[in-house]
């Protein structure tokens, strides 16, 4: 297709959470970024967030939602009682399944994907998941009526000796230019040794100084060194990290059964880890259009539509990667349990 006729496409694109600097050339003009388009962008996104959270308020304790709008983040220690993290540690332990893996320097990442015939097969997971509390504070924190996309999650650290490539992931950055909500219940001590995540309190809101920095990346991201930066995933320095947040990185050293749910819009990265460590959790993350200023409908064939659309991409990129003789990015691996 000829490069012209693309513009409308791009175009529409400047309307969505399309990111990549390098991949349309409207967003990394720098012409246009001189005029404003990413910081309106920045700006844009995050109060039709605010917008779509406001209506998802009701039900949310007032803590949690002032702890997330001025640091980023919600903290839960002790979040399961006892006996129903126990059982829930067991059944995770016990349960084989599909794995897949994403390989990032010297990092592994391993998913089990918690599609909605997977958890009928665990009855824990499918309680804690389904709690009507928890679920409403996943639609406040993602502004969006959507549930997240929901994994059981063990990244090893590394476990890939011959490579000398710093898994990006461990660099401070953030994901995209919107408002985008992850989150982790961990199944076991997060310590120095097995890489806590590191999140910059504060970093969260577009203030002065973020909208600048945001401004100025905007001029040169589509030339800049780092690819992901140039995909509109911007790395950040520790000099940038102290400005543009509250104290700067914080690492969440915590202790198992502990509920972490970010606004990775926020400065954040995964800590750095001894080899040969692992972190286990259940984990999932929420995106949407930035632009909505509806919160959209949470009916559960749109929750399990995701998933069938996940997974019909995941076959489609393995296909694929096969037929040019390698693997997809998140490729399945031989082992049933992570």
């Amino acid at each position: 297709m000829k490069s012209w006729t693309r513009y409308p496409i791009w175009f529409g694109e400047l309307f969505t959470g399309a990111k990549s600097f390098k991949a349309n050339p409207l967003l990394g003009s720098e012409r246009l970024n001189r005029y404003g388009l990413h910081a309106a962008r920045v700006w844009s996104a995050y109060w039709m967030s605010r917008l779509r959270m406001a209506m998802l308020a009701p039900g949310v304790p007032k803590l949690d939602r002032q702890q997330f709008q001025r640091f980023g983040y919600v903290l839960k220690e002790n979040y399961l009682s006892d006996q129903q993290f126990q059982a829930l540690i067991q059944e995770i332990g016990a349960y084989e399944g599909e794995i897949r893996e994403c390989c990032q320097g010297d990092t592994n990442t391993h998913r089990i994907l918690l599609a909605p015939e997977v958890v009928e097969q665990l009855p824990t997971v499918k309680a804690v998941l389904g709690d009507s509390a928890l679920k409403r504070l996943f639609r406040y924190c993602a502004g969006h009526a959507r549930l997240p996309i929901c994994h059981i999650e063990n990244v090893h650290n590394g476990s890939r000796d011959s490579v000398t490539e710093r898994d990006p992931q461990k660099n401070l950055h953030v994901d995209t230019f919107q408002p985008t909500m992850k989150f982790w219940l961990y199944l076991e001590d997060v310590t120095d040794e097995n890489g806590p995540f590191v999140f910059v309190p504060g970093s969260n809101r577009p203030h002065r100084e973020r909208l600048k920095w945001e401004y100025e990346m905007s001029l040169r991201a589509k030339e800049h060194a780092d690819r992901y930066t140039a995909r509109g995933s911007f790395r950040v320095s520790q000099e940038e990290a102290e400005r543009l947040g509250e104290g700067g990185p914080r690492p969440f050293r915590v202790k198992a059964n502990t509920l972490l749910i970010a606004n990775t819009f926020g400065v954040h990265a995964r800590g750095n880890a001894e080899p040969g460590s692992s972190r286990l959790a259940l984990w999932g993350m929420s995106r949407t259009n930035p632009f909505l200023p509806l919160p959209g409908l949470g009916f559960d064939y749109f929750n399990r539509l995701q998933y069938r659309v996940l997974q019909r991409m995941r076959r489609q990129e393995d296909a694929k990667a096969a037929s040019k003789g390698g693997q997809s990015s998140w490729h399945v691996i031989d082992q049933r349990r992570l």
